[in-house]
């Protein structure tokens, strides 16, 4: 028994340890799979790295070169950089790209930059754009563009207001506009502005050879251009802006501390005063060339043409007609016998609509109509005249004066256009206030109801007071605008005379043509 024990425990000894080496070749075996996987693991997040560096480095220079392209459009040459280098993504794996812009002519010559960002060598035809983009690690990528360039200009939207002289605005004058997308412009020919308590032109103002004073929030919604010194005197109420676009200035100027300024402020000079609060950059001592310029246009010679006026009844004697036409209007409304408006013997050069005159409106004729007035010293309608349009009508005037609530309404409910027209008198192509041409002056009332819309011109002054409202277009030697004014832009124009475009005579950016973009090697 003893033995055959011994026996079996002897066999069982040979198996010791076997469980052990399975075990331990499991484990190696689970090593190596683990090795291969963390090795795939990191081959992958490495490449991954590497993609995510290439592309951020691609990704910035591209938009560092996109940079160039949107100053090259807004701005002018030799501006690049605006503000330093061009930052992508964020620490730690922030990447910094520069870029350098060349200038070529149309026949491949190198231009180079002058003082104020002008260029010298020939006109601009293209440009060559490369940016660096270098990653944490010292890592670089270039990016290269080819751009065709060609000018482009602001365009200008038409005069609603133009003055030869000067303009003065004060006490809540507006002028603003009935059409959808559209500014409008107020173009000063040759005098200075003086801007003051609450005046707000909804649209541009042009100062194109004189200087611009800004005081108790005059407000400015698109861009201001002056050719001479520009002072803001005080900053608009509320945070406001004073210029809701671009400022440009021509000359120095002086802004109050905390002027807003919506968009660029573009100085030949310098800026002075406080610390404006602008949307865009500031930039002083620019060329000239490199902002949009101006020129002196000079007002339109209108002169007492009646063929110009196609479609009008304008044969014939036009004074006779206005007579005859102011007597039959107030005998329909059962005038006074006595009264001037029925009176042959009487000019009708001043008329009112109150019982003792005209005792009620003036219906107009119901075709386009032609009236001449310039035999009276002042024509003048008052006391609640009101002129009840069926047609179009035009009044040409020695000089005119309207007041006591005058208005031009519409009597049928359609749009019709008005003109009150003081002639040059001085045929010489030059719009000149002599030889006897007199002022515009309206006050105290209404003056064009919608929808009626009314053009006045005279080379001498147009003077607006005191609550007086209409749809049209203003042309003057001088103009003064003030006390409760409101002002709708609407474009009419006067058959026979081209009015003056207000666009810049010279470029405001370019056109960007892309010719090429591509990754090159580093320089």
């Amino acid at each position: 028994m003893r033995n055959a024990l011994r026996r079996r425990l002897a066999a069982s000894g040979d198996d010791r340890g076997a469980a052990l080496v399975a075990a331990v070749a499991v484990a190696l075996i689970g090593i190596m799979l683990v090795s291969v996987v963390v090795a795939n693991a990191v081959a992958a997040s490495q490449d991954s790295g590497e993609d995510r560096a290439r592309t951020s480095g691609i990704h910035t220079a591209e938009g560092a070169v996109d940079a160039v392209y949107a100053e090259l459009e807004t701005w002018t040459p030799c501006s690049w950089p605006a503000a330093g280098p061009l930052n992508g993504g964020t620490s730690p794996s922030r990447t910094t790209a520069t870029a350098t812009v060349q200038y070529f002519s149309a026949s491949g010559v190198l231009l180079t930059c002058g003082p104020g960002g002008s260029l010298t060598g020939g006109p601009l035809a293209s440009a060559v754009v490369t940016a660096t983009a270098t990653a944490a690690d010292g890592t670089r990528r270039t990016v290269q563009s080819k751009v065709a360039l060609t000018p482009s200009t602001t365009q200008g939207s038409g005069a609603a207001i133009f003055a030869a002289n000067s303009i003065m605005t004060t006490n809540n004058f507006t002028v603003t506009t009935t059409l959808p997308d559209t500014d409008v412009d107020v173009w000063v020919d040759g005098g200075n502005v003086n801007c003051n308590s609450n005046v707000q032109i909804k649209g541009n103002l042009i100062v194109v050879n004189g200087t611009v004073d800004i005081s108790n929030s005059c407000r400015v919604t698109g861009n201001l251009w002056s050719k001479k010194q520009l002072t803001v005197h005080q900053a608009a109420p509320g945070g406001l802006q004073t210029v809701g676009q671009s400022l440009y200035v021509t000359a120095n100027a002086s802004l109050a501390a905390g002027t807003r300024i919506g968009g660029d402020v573009v100085l030949t000079g310098a800026l002075s005063g406080g610390t404006p609060i602008v949307g865009g950059a500031i930039r002083q001592g620019v060329a000239p060339a490199n902002i949009p310029q101006y020129v002196p246009v000079k007002l339109p010679e209108v002169l007492y043409r009646p063929a110009d006026w196609t479609g009008f009844v304008n044969t014939g004697d036009r004074q006779a007609a206005y007579r005859t036409w102011v007597r039959a209007q107030a005998a329909a409304n059962g005038a006074p016998s006595w009264a001037d408006a029925m009176n042959p013997a009487r000019d009708q050069c001043r008329v009112a609509g109150a019982s003792y005159d005209a005792n009620g409106p003036l219906v107009g004729p119901t075709v386009p109509t032609v009236f001449d007035t310039t035999n009276c010293a002042e024509t003048r309608f008052e006391g609640g005249l009101n002129i009840k349009l069926r047609s179009d009508m035009v009044i040409f005037a020695k000089s005119f004066y309207s007041t006591g609530d005058f208005k031009v309404t519409s009597a049928d409910g359609a749009q019709h256009k008005f003109w009150v027209i003081v002639p040059d008198r001085i045929p010489n192509g030059i719009a000149e206030c002599s030889g006897g041409a007199g002022n515009i002056k309206n006050d105290s009332g209404s003056l064009a109801i919608a929808p009626i819309t009314l053009f006045m011109y005279t080379p001498c002054t147009i003077d607006t007071n005191n609550s007086t409202d209409f749809y049209g277009q203003l042309y003057g030697g001088t103009v003064q605008l003030r006390n409760s004014m409101t002002m709708n832009y609407v474009p009419i124009g006067i058959p026979g005379v081209v009015l003056p475009s207000t666009d810049p005579i010279s470029s405001a950016g370019y056109r960007v043509d892309v010719v090429f973009k591509r990754e090159i090697r580093n320089p």
